[in-house]
This record gives C-alpha cells, sequence and structure tokens, in this order.
C-alpha cells in the first residue's frame, strides 16, 4: 500500500510559522477526506450514482475552501484521482463545482451525472444570468416525468438557453 506525503519547499518553509504542525494537521484533515470519499465511492465504478458524485464535490468543495490561503496543493488534480478512485484528473474541477453550485435537494439518482456534467458546464454563466435555480428545478421535474433528454440533446438545450441570455 502506498503512503501519501506531503513535501515543502525549503523557500516556503522558512515562512511558514509552526510548519510541522500544519503539516501533520493538512495531512489528518487529507487523510479523513481520503477515508469518507472511499466510503461514498463505490469500488465498482459502473454503481456510482449521481448522489455519489455530489456528495464527493460537496467534500472537495468544503476541504477547498478550509485549506484556501493556507496551502498550495501542486498536483492537487492527480492526487484525487489517485486516493479517491476517479477516472481522470479533468474531472476533478467538475466534481468540485457540483458541490459548490448544488445542494442535496437538486440531486436525483434518475439524472445520470453526465447530464449533470451539461449543466455544471454552464453553472457560472447561468448563476449570472440569475437562471441556474430555475434549470436545476426544471432539470429535476423532467427526471419526475420521465421526460429526461439524452446528456447531448441536454446540451443543445442549454447552448440555445445561452445565447438567448447573451
Amino acid at each position: 500500500k502506498k503512503s501519501i506525503e506531503i513535501m515543502i519547499d525549503v523557500y516556503d518553509y522558512h515562512g511558514i510559522e509552526d510548519a510541522q504542525e500544519k503539516i501533520t494537521q493538512l495531512k489528518k484533515i487529507y487523510f479523513e477526506l481520503v477515508k469518507k470519499a472511499q466510503d461514498i465511492l463505490p469500488k465498482n465504478k459502473s454503481k456510482r450514482k449521481s448522489s455519489h458524485f455530489w456528495t464527493l464535490g460537496k467534500l472537495l468543495y468544503d476541504f477547498n475552501r478550509s485549506i484556501k490561503n493556507k496551502f498550495e496543493i501542486t498536483n492537487y488534480n492527480s492526487a484525487i484521482v489517485r486516493d479517491f478512485g476517479l477516472y481522470q484528473a479533468s474531472q476533478v474541477a467538475q466534481i468540485v463545482q457540483f458541490g459548490e453550485f448544488f445542494k442535496k435537494k437538486d440531486i436525483s439518482d434518475k439524472i445520470p451525472m453526465s447530464t449533470y456534467l451539461e449543466l455544471i458546464w454552464k453553472a457560472s454563466t447561468f448563476k449570472k444570468s440569475g437562471i441556474l435555480e430555475k434549470e436545476k428545478k426544471r432539470l429535476l421535474q423532467r427526471a419526475k416525468d420521465k421526460t429526461l433528454p439524452s446528456h447531448k440533446e441536454y446540451r443543445e438545450e442549454l447552448n440555445e438557453m445561452v445565447k438567448t441570455t447573451n
């Protein structure tokens, strides 16, 4: 079993008061996060549901906020992929945004993660335009009514919405 290590640049080390204590604290928090993630995400990737990814996204979002301006993790996405059993580093940002822009009430396992990703990619734009909450409700209603489009069709719908809001 691999151990996770934290390395710090000597230059940075001298600028941090109680550096060893802070690193120990960061490792503890990170290991707790990894343990929670392992408990949330099924090892069998085909059994992972949107709610699993949202819970993980919320954990990562909260973790990021807690270490902001304290530490910079240079290989963060790679570490998350390795330690959390995700598919690829490019997913990490979307999963964090899922936890940032969505509440638990916005999540339904009837909606595939690929469909949520389409909305996540537009979340900042929709939030600025004031239509994100309305679109989340519409998506949930479509899941309830069993009228969900494919994620590609949904992407086209969202692209049209972006054009009309700009």
